[in-house]
């Protein structure tokens, strides 16, 4: 795999919820609006959960700090693209689940019908794969055929904060140990997660606790 591959850095102190992201995948996979949410759940998180036409959401925690005061998080909840995929370790048929060459993206085909959902579901340490009507598994494919002819993803073109950035892995890490440097100061709990292990790296300002990273 060339320079190896890609990745996103999302910057969660620079995002404000927008869902730009959200509505740009929509857009650009022609992925169904899904069904309105029937009741106040008592945030503005929508919809609530991931699902075989929502690939990308954002999902929103008000907490608490230490010192006391309010911290209202917004993350991003998609396929991480691990580097090593528990999902592709998991699937009984090795062309159900591809890696592509160029990004390292992690790809679902449409042999993925021949496949556990529970067993695909369960080996992701994220829980996002989710299977559609036609029985298929569905999650994020990095918008490789934007990112083969040299485009951004979709959701990282919409984004309006740059929270959301895209590159070649090296980069985006060099990157994220810059911006690390520079918001310590006021950020003291500033991490990213999962450096090692994903390609979708998330930055966060404050501690993992003060975010919501599930759905439910």
């Amino acid at each position: 795999m060339a320079d190896n591959g890609k990745s996103f850095l999302i910057d969660t102190t620079k995002c404000f919820a927008c869902r730009a992201c959200q509505v740009a995948c929509k857009q650009w996979n022609g992925l169904p609006a899904e069904k309105q949410v029937p009741h106040n759940r008592g945030t503005y998180e929508n919809p609530p959960d991931l699902s075989y036409s929502q690939w990308v959401l954002v999902h929103f925690m008000e907490a608490e700090r230490p010192d006391g005061s309010l911290a209202w998080n917004f993350v991003r909840n998609s396929c991480r693209h691990c580097v090593d995929a528990p999902c592709k370790q998991a699937a009984k048929y090795k062309d159900s689940i591809t890696i592509d060459e160029q990004t390292g993206a992690v790809l679902f085909t449409e042999k993925t019908k021949r496949e556990s959902y529970r067993k695909i579901r369960e080996a992701c340490p994220f829980d996002v794969p989710r299977k559609g009507p036609d029985g298929r598994l569905y999650k994020c494919r990095m918008c490789v055929d934007r990112v083969h002819n040299g485009e951004l993803p979709a959701c990282v073109k919409a984004c309006p904060s740059g929270a959301l950035l895209f590159g070649d892995r090296d980069e985006m890490l060099a990157v994220a140990e810059r911006r690390l440097a520079a918001i310590r100061g006021q950020y003291p709990d500033a991490t990213v997660l999962d450096r090692r292990d994903v390609r979708l790296l998330i930055l966060l300002g404050d501690r993992e606790s003060l975010y919501k990273l599930r759905a439910g």
